[in-house]
């Protein structure tokens, strides 16, 4: 099993930069960042792991020019924005970077604990997680969404569900695993999870995933479960299946060297998005599946090109390139 998706995204680490002081704001802004900074909080009193945590970086007064919404890959942590978050911050937006559904935990020797993480009988949890998040950001608009790998995957789900969301950055989108064994075995369980009314998949809990080794310097849910990237298999299905006809523009970003997310899925959630006709789509050529952070991708150049390209659509909504050719 542990063949399953051969390839790797890592992630990790958290970004302490200080805005200017924030003067206090009032009425639906205040109460919207009230309830961001009670988000972090709750975060310092957990037991999680250092770099883990919710982050939240804000503009003074006036408001800002809205807020960007950072949210982190699969297994990993807020670290991976480490670069790109004070580079929005300078284009004038709030900045939030949650900590994703169950991620984070250490055991008190401080390894990581993924004993929170999504199991595939609770994988509803995604999308409550999704729907929450936005109900407390949305008064800080106009919202923008950024997401790598699971992270694009709630991303994508909220602008599919909230068309006010002004523009949503998708970096290499878990929609499906590439991996076409585990893939044909994930449907097999879908299957029988819709006659035993989801107890077939709880034997997927048992069996241990790990992505390998973690990046040195930051921290992670290396070590993981079969049945935590069975759930994410299947949200990333459902939120392909809600993109129909998208109308918040969407720049797409993925790699034909990605080993971990199904680029059959990428195809598909494009053209049901609406294609090229109001979003973008840019493609690498070699880079893999964790391609923002320079703890996980080698190639500085294609995290200057990503983030370019990323700043640019955020900044004025211009989108770079169309969809490939398979």
């Amino acid at each position: 099993m542990r063949v399953l998706l051969s390839a790797l995204f890592t992630l990790v680490l958290a970004l302490p930069v200080r805005a200017a002081p924030v003067q206090e704001r009032t009425g639906k802004e205040g109460a919207a960042i009230a309830r961001l900074q009670a988000r972090v909080e709750a975060d310092a009193a957990l037991p999680l792991q250092d770099g883990s945590r919710s982050r939240l970086m804000l503009q003074p007064e006036p408001l800002g020019k809205g807020l960007v919404v950072l949210l982190h890959g699969w297994s990993a942590g807020t670290y991976q924005y480490d670069e790109l978050a004070p580079l929005v911050l300078a284009q004038g937006k709030n900045v939030f970077i949650p900590r994703l559904e169950g991620h984070g935990y250490r055991h008190p020797d401080g390894s990581a604990d993924a004993s929170h993480m999504v199991k595939p009988w609770e994988r509803d949890r995604y999308h409550i997680f999704a729907e929450r998040l936005y109900a407390d950001v949305k008064d800080l608009g106009p919202v923008q969404l950024v997401g790598l790998s699971g992270g694009a995957d709630v991303a994508l789900d909220i602008a599919a569900h909230h068309p006010e969301v002004q523009r949503v950055v998708a970096m290499s989108p878990y929609l499906g695993t590439q991996d076409g064994r585990a893939d044909t075995i994930f449907r097999v369980f879908e299957f029988l999870d819709r006659l035993s009314f989801g107890q077939s998949s709880r034997v997927l809990e048992r069996l241990p995933h790990d992505w390998g080794d973690g990046p040195p310097d930051g921290p992670g849910h290396w070590n993981h479960t079969v049945g935590g990237i069975y759930a994410l298999s299947c949200y990333g299905l459902q939120v392909t299946e809600s993109l129909r006809g998208l109308r918040v523009p969407l720049q797409l970003i993925t790699s034909r060297g990605d080993r971990a997310a199904s680029r059959r899925q990428f195809f598909r959630a494009y053209d049901r998005a609406g294609g090229d006709r109001l979003h973008g789509w840019f493609d690498f050529a070699t880079i893999g599946h964790p391609m923002l952070s320079k703890h996980n991708n080698p190639d500085e150049s294609s995290i200057q090109v990503l983030t370019r390209i990323t700043l640019d659509f955020l900044r004025s909504g211009t989108r770079t390139g169309k969809r490939p050719a398979r």
